[in-house]
C-alpha cells in the first residue's frame, strides 16, 4: 500500500481527484465505484470541475454503487444514492440512466439487488477504481469487522458503531438495521483500491489500517494485500503513523 499524506483535506482531495483523472485518461471506459459519506465530497467537486474544463471525459465510463442503507432511497437526504447523484452523477455530462448501476435500498428483495449489481460488474469484467472511505471501525462500504473476504455483494446487519456514526447523515432519527454492499471480493479485486481519511478522529483506525495486523477484523487493513492500493490522508489522519 502506498501512503500519501497531504497538508490538509483540500490538498488530499485534489490529489485523489488527479489520481482518478489520470487513470480515466489512460482507460476511458473505466468502471468506477465511489463511496458516499462526507470524506469524498471535495474530491467529487474537483472531478466535476475537471469534467467541465475538459480535463477528463466520463462519457465512456460506467459507475457502480458501493452500498446503500436498507430501506432508504433518493428522497432521504443522506442516503448513499442521494449523496452520489446530487454531488457527482447529476453534475457530470453523462447519461445517468445508462452509465450508473446503483443499489436500490428500497427493493422488496435485497438479495436480488445483490445479484443484479454483481452481474453488472461481471459483465464489465472488473472494477477499475474503488474509492473508499474508512469507517471508524475499519469498515469498507458495509463490510463490517469480521466480513467475509469471499463475498461479492450482500445484505449485512449493521454494526452498532456504524449505526451510531451513520446517524449524522440524516435529518431525522431512522431505524437502520441492514446495509446492502459490494463485498470485499469485488473491492479488493479492483485494479486500483483508493482509501481516503481525514481529520484526527480517524487517526487511530488509520494506524490500524496501515501498521496493524492484516485481518478482516479491520477490513480496511486488507487493502494492503492488493497489488495496487493507496491511502490518501491529511496530516491529522496520519498523525499516529510511525512510518510516514
Amino acid at each position: 500500500m502506498k501512503v500519501i499524506v497531504k497538508k490538509d483535506y483540500d490538498e488530499m482531495s485534489k490529489d485523489v481527484a488527479n489520481h482518478i483523472i489520470n487513470y480515466i485518461n489512460n482507460k476511458p471506459d473505466s468502471l468506477l465505484c465511489f463511496a458516499g459519506g462526507d470524506t469524498p465530497l471535495k474530491t467529487y467537486a474537483y472531478l466535476v470541475e475537471a469534467a467541465a474544463n475538459g480535463q477528463v471525459d466520463f462519457s465512456k465510463c460506467s459507475f457502480v454503487s458501493l452500498d446503500e442503507w436498507g430501506g432508504l432511497g433518493p428522497e432521504t437526504k443522506g442516503s448513499c444514492v442521494e449523496t452520489l447523484y446530487n454531488h457527482l452523477y447529476n453534475k457530470l455530462p453523462i447519461n445517468v440512466e445508462k452509465q450508473v448501476c446503483f443499489f436500490n435500498g428500497k427493493a422488496e428483495n435485497l438479495e436480488d439487488e445483490c445479484k443484479r449489481v454483481d452481474e453488472f460488474i461481471f459483465n464489465k469484467g472488473n472494477i477499475d477504481i474503488s474509492l473508499l472511505g474508512i469507517g471508524m471501525n475499519g469498515h469498507l462500504g458495509f463490510n463490517e469487522p469480521g466480513a467475509d473476504e469471499e463475498m461479492y455483494s450482500g445484505v449485512i446487519p449493521l454494526d452498532p458503531i456504524t449505526k451510531t456514526v451513520g446517524s449524522k447523515y440524516f435529518e431525522e432519527e431512522l431505524d437502520l438495521k441492514v446495509g446492502i454492499t459490494l463485498g470485499l471480493k469485488h473491492l479488493l479485486n479492483s485494479n486500483d483500491v483508493i482509501l481516503i481519511a481525514n481529520a484526527s478522529k480517524k487517526a487511530d483506525i488509520v494506524k490500524e489500517t496501515v501498521e496493524g495486523e492484516i485481518s478482516n477484523k479491520v477490513p480496511s487493513s486488507l487493502a494492503r494485500k492488493c497489488n495496487s492500493s493507496f491511502i490518501y490522508l491529511d496530516e491529522e489522519a496520519a498523525s499516529k503513523l510511525e512510518n510516514r
